[in-house]
């Protein structure tokens, strides 16, 4: 028997079977960048890192619960880290700088895997990475501190050469990424209860 066609405005219900735990992406496919900024937010539920172009524009995202981690697993560092890689490799960056906002257990994970991509890091990421190393000392006045690394290598907090007086917290603390052989140098100053700041270098 055939079916009645329904009149215009008459409401029929449509029901639509979905396989079980299918999964949709709402995000639009990302453009190729070579430079921009990655954004890196890690709570204590997920995390979440977002992609730039050096004018501010989105242009890729991706989460842990986008990658298919799920509950409690979403804020796992091997979810962070599987969270950077895919959006680096979307977009394919071969330069960032990086902004890190949260204190989720998986930000440190995210930036290990970042500087592992090849990504260079800008100064201004550089000296963004020294302010988050915490010192431990009882000096007073000032006293001297260096890197001085050879790449291509991965640099931490581990590298800084100290005065005997001077530990560090972290020393894990991830500084920056040399994929080029060459020399990495930097000159500190260390003052206490001086915050951060820096200083052209004279030359003589």
């Amino acid at each position: 028997m055939a079916k009645a066609i329904p009149k215009i405005g008459s409401r029929k219900k449509v029901c639509i079977g979905l396989r079980r735990n299918a999964r949709f992406s709402l995000r639009k496919s990302a453009c190729t960048i070579t430079k921009g900024v990655i954004h890196v937010q890690a709570s204590f539920n997920n995390t979440i890192i977002t992609i730039t172009d050096p004018q501010g524009r989105v242009v890729f995202w991706s989460s842990a619960g986008t990658c298919g981690f799920k509950s409690s697993r979403k804020a796992s560092p091997y979810a962070s880290q599987r969270t950077a890689v895919d959006a680096i490799r979307t977009v394919g960056l071969q330069r960032a700088e990086v902004m890190v906002k949260g204190a989720g257990s998986g930000r440190d994970a995210a930036l290990r895997a970042i500087a592992k991509s090849g990504i260079e890091e800008s100064v201004q990421e550089i000296l963004l990475n020294l302010k988050e190393i915490v010192l431990r000392s009882n000096l007073y006045g000032v006293r001297d501190a260096s890197i001085c690394v050879k790449g291509p290598r991965y640099i931490t907090a581990q590298d800084i050469i100290l005065p005997p007086s001077v530990e560090i917290v972290d020393t894990t603390q991830p500084i920056a990424n040399l994929t080029e052989p060459i020399d990495f140098c930097i000159d500190l100053q260390i003052k206490r209860d001086h915050g951060y700041q820096t200083e052209l270098r004279k030359n003589y």
